[in-house]
């Protein structure tokens, strides 16, 4: 019975973030710890439904040869060797601590989605070297929370005045790496739940299809974050005040 009711969630959360083009990871986490699931296990899997719902868009980005490698290598690698990093403080640091961080996170992230943010103009000399710096961050935060790390490099990227369409491209191979490395970080500590895992793995990729489904229907998808963003602030004062 808690298995199906893990299904549910996913499936509900993936199919409204995809519609944003979000990660649900970012929601799921809190979710399912919050259904009595240890933090560290929801991590682990929220890293796992990241793996699931982007390596298949990956792949077919990768097929129509939209694969920039002087763009995306810097980020998979950094993302990669920080993805690491990070999971490997986070399980050495008191889950309390990290789960302060996590609604921290939520609250910067959810308050990006509702109102945005204004690009500024960047040094071109600089790019690799901030891909790498911006990489590792999100890289970083990815292996720490257990989130996508699309959903902290996406506003910085932004930010520094990348185009948007780039980014989500990039994004998306970029994600995958960081995730599994991640994940199998986490599985090299804690007792994972293969069942678990199968679960949300094949809700995310439902809910994924039926978020992609609905965004035929033309709904804004700006719309959709502004909701989404109010969920996350719900989320974090829970897990802030509660």
């Amino acid at each position: 019975m808690e298995y199906f009711l893990y299904f549910i969630l996913t499936i509900i959360l993936s199919s409204i973030f995809a519609i944003a083009g979000i990660g649900s990871a970012i929601a799921l986490v809190p979710t399912l710890n919050f259904t009595g699931l240890s933090f560290d296990i929801s991590r682990a899997s929220g890293l796992f439904v990241n793996f699931i719902t982007t390596v298949t868009t990956s792949y077919l980005n990768f097929k129509k040869k939209l694969f920039e490698n002087d763009f995306v290598i810097p980020l998979i690698i950094s993302s990669m060797i920080f993805a690491y990093i990070g999971a490997k403080i986070s399980l050495s640091i008191d889950a309390q601590i990290v789960k302060k961080v996590f609604g921290i996170t939520l609250i910067i992230i959810a308050t990006v989605m509702i109102f945005g943010i204004k690009k500024t103009n960047i040094d071109k000399k600089l790019n690799k070297l901030l891909l790498y710096i911006v990489g590792s961050i999100g890289g970083f935060f990815s292996g720490f929370l257990g989130v996508g790390g699309g959903s902290i490099i996406s506003p910085i990227l932004i930010l520094c005045g990348y185009d948007a369409k780039k980014i989500a491209i990039s994004i998306s191979f970029v994600i995958p790496f960081s995730s599994i490395i991640a994940f199998f970080s986490y599985a090299t500590v804690i007792e994972i739940d293969y069942i678990l895992l199968l679960v949300v793995g094949v809700g995310a990729y439902i809910g994924g299809m039926i978020g992609n489904y609905i965004l035929y229907f033309k709904v804004s998808s700006q719309t959709i974050k502004k909701i989404l963003g109010i969920i996350l602030y719900l989320l974090s004062f829970k897990i802030l005040f509660f």
